[in-house]
């Protein structure tokens, strides 16, 4: 399988056989990568003031949970990236995808 690869205004998540990776670029400076295997990737989505959603990566505690969800957790955080909230859209179509590919659900 191809790298699946979105690159969106800094931001670069992708997955390279079977290991996700998520590189951020701020101010020119590369900050990452969080890393880890699909199978263990999460990512939570957290409405703030401003038009601007944090996505906040992690862990799953259980294999079957959802990559994706529009709540928080109060899971270890490992990486955290700034969007618009217009954006998300965007990325979540990205996780759909990695859902699909790991063989989880999208939401809970």
């Amino acid at each position: 399988m191809d790298p699946l690869t979105f690159v969106h205004e800094g931001i670069h998540p992708r997955v390279d056989r079977g290991v996700f990776e998520l590189f951020r670029r701020s101010n020119h400076v590369v900050i990452g990568p969080y890393r880890t295997p699909l199978s263990w990737v999460s990512v939570r989505a957290e409405a703030r003031k401003g038009g601007v959603t944090r996505l906040h990566f992690g862990h799953v505690e259980q294999p079957d949970e959802p990559i994706h969800a529009s709540t928080t957790s109060s899971g270890h955080r490992l990486a955290t990236v700034e969007i618009q909230t217009a954006d998300e859209p965007l990325y979540r179509a990205f996780f759909t995808e990695l859902a699909r590919l790991s063989d989880r659900p999208i939401a809970a």
